[in-house]
């Protein structure tokens, strides 16, 4: 298997998930991954992460491009590249409009010109090295009369997440990597999101193979196979719940587990989510032993340049998620050729 193996760390304390991200590192994990939500910053957990490590890559997968203005957003990624050496990669997304609007006071009206424009803007407030800078976008605004940073990185590689159409097309554009939806399938990766990254990168006058492509996978490790996949099921039956993810069902794909699940949603019934998540999650998520989980992955080998392993938190006992990391540490970690 030629694809590397990542690991997203999930725990909600952050004194945890940097013990993990010390223990993946020793054990020669290939990259390292935050997340960003209300009760995380993908920021500076990116930064835990580097401080603690010598050898894997570090990223955030993913940050809300708009929940941060541009320049303090530049700003924290310069610094976590130069804490980690070169080894950080910044993975944005653009979030919901109901996240930008409720969440972070922003409006999100035009999402994939957004997206690109706010990308151009963050390189080129990393790439500025000294005097005065002006950027006067459809969208952003920036003007410094005094703007020095000789001491910093100039270039940190962006990866961007998609899921529709236009989106996905505008990461073909700008991005130097494309994230993949947790619950997007191998065939949906392959048969819908390549095509449409394609066309975007010849828009722009690139080629898709310039483009990395990453996806997250839920990912259940245990040595209990059912209970591994019921954790799986209500990750993915949880995430199935967004109107804005149909693009990763085309033709009406499980509409009546989805809208199962918003209704096990709106009654809080997580085991009702898990129920509808069960007729999902065969091709949505890898679940099992670590043995059945890289047998699983296999699916992915020819789709995707890195694998990011997703342990599912969605009803999930903190410590059964902790467990969970420790087993895909060993997946990932034998991808590597390293040892647990």
């Amino acid at each position: 298997m030629t694809m590397k193996i990542g690991l997203v760390i999930m725990d909600e304390d952050p004194v945890d998930a940097v013990k993990v991200a010390k223990a993946a590192d020793r054990a020669g994990v290939h990259s390292l991954w935050s997340i960003d939500y209300y009760n995380r910053s993908s920021l500076t957990r990116a930064a835990s992460f580097a401080a603690v490590t010598e050898n894997a890559i570090v990223g955030t997968s993913v940050t809300p491009l708009f929940a941060r203005a541009p320049l303090a957003l530049a700003a924290a990624a310069a610094d976590i590249q130069a804490i980690a050496g070169g080894r950080f990669v910044l993975g944005v997304g653009s979030s919901t409009r109901r996240m930008n609007q409720d969440w972070y006071g922003t409006a999100l009206q035009h999402p994939a010109p957004q997206v690109r424009e706010r990308i151009e803007l963050i390189r080129q407030l990393i790439a500025h090295r000294s005097g005065p800078f002006r950027f006067d976008g459809r969208f952003d605004s920036v003007a410094m009369a005094h703007y020095e940073r000789a001491g910093l990185p100039t270039e940190i590689p962006i990866m961007a997440a998609g899921v529709g159409e236009h989106m996905v097309s505008a990461v073909g554009q700008c991005a130097d990597g494309f994230v993949g939806h947790t619950i997007a399938s191998a065939d949906n990766l392959r048969d819908v999101s390549l095509p449409r990254l394609a066309a975007g990168a010849a828009k722009a006058g690139r080629e898709v193979t310039d483009i990395r492509i990453t996806t997250q996978i839920v990912a259940a490790a245990s040595t209990d196979r059912a209970v591994a996949r019921r954790d799986a099921a209500a990750q993915v039956g949880f995430y199935a719940t967004p109107k804005g993810y149909d693009a990763l069902f085309p033709d009406g794909q499980h509409a009546a587990e989805r809208q199962a699940s918003r209704d096990a949603l709106a009654r809080n019934d997580i085991d009702g989510i898990a129920a509808a998540g069960e007729a999902m999650v065969e091709d949505r998520a890898v679940y099992g032993t670590p043995e059945d989980i890289v047998e699983q992955l296999r699916r992915y080998a020819d789709v995707v340049d890195w694998a990011l392993l997703y342990p599912p938190t969605f009803g999930v006992d903190p410590d059964r998620v902790r467990a969970n990391e420790h087993l895909l540490i060993e997946v990932a970690a034998a991808a590597a050729g390293g040892s647990a």
